[in-house]
């Protein structure tokens, strides 16, 4: 096995790379393969100085066909329960990046305890300890968020009966002024009013 990875290693190290005809001249045109079939092309009639075409002979060995440079084969997983299937000397792990924190965690921790490694995760154990505390982090900012939503709609609400109870007082105080307006004159009163109106009439007549 470590013979034919090494033979695959330095083969693909000799390894063309095969590019479309004139993609390195026109931007329109990507560098993945298509044959070239003009009438003119000379890199069809493969001559010299012109780009390589795609022949036999480039390929990998089929014992090693598709595996990592470890020789072990590469697993897509996004759950824990495809991990019961592995087998540590014969496969690796590669965890979908579209998995959650949660679930991130809780695969990565099944894999090392299985044994298994992981091909895009240098270090498993820190990553672990990395997403925990990143996980960590944000339940905090966003229990102290919710904390100050709270106590700000405590805040508005106490301001609101705040308002709400001076205005009944204002009102209550008015209500009594009005009460103490329409309620009968003593005779002291009258006598005062009759008073006040027959000073007035005096007043205009000088």
């Amino acid at each position: 096995m470590e013979t034919l990875l090494q033979q695959r290693k330095t083969l693909k190290a000799k390894k063309p790379t095969f590019m479309r005809q004139d993609a390195h001249k026109k931007v329109k045109l990507k560098n993945n393969w298509r044959r070239p079939k003009g009438s003119d092309s000379k890199m069809r009639v493969s001559r010299h100085g012109y780009r390589r075409s795609v022949r036999i002979g480039w390929g990998s060995p089929s014992e090693v066909k598709g595996l990592a440079s470890s020789g072990l084969r590469p697993v897509m997983v996004e759950n824990v329960s495809q991990l019961s299937s592995l087998d540590p000397k014969k496969d690796c792990v590669v965890l979908v990046s579209s998995v959650g924190t949660k679930k991130r965690i809780m695969v990565i921790e099944a894999a090392l305890k299985k044994g298994l490694t992981f091909m895009n995760i240098k270090d498993p154990a820190k990553c672990v300890d990395d997403l925990k505390k990143a996980f960590q982090d944000k339940k905090q900012k966003s229990d102290s968020k919710r904390k100050e939503r709270t106590e700000k709609k405590e805040k508005v609400k106490k301001e609101a009966e705040k308002a709400k109870k001076k205005e009944e007082e204002k009102a209550s105080v008015k209500k009594d002024a009005s009460d103490e307006k329409d309620a009968p004159l003593t005779e002291e009163e009258k006598k005062l009013e009759e008073k006040k109106e027959k000073d007035k009439v005096l007043i205009q007549r000088q």
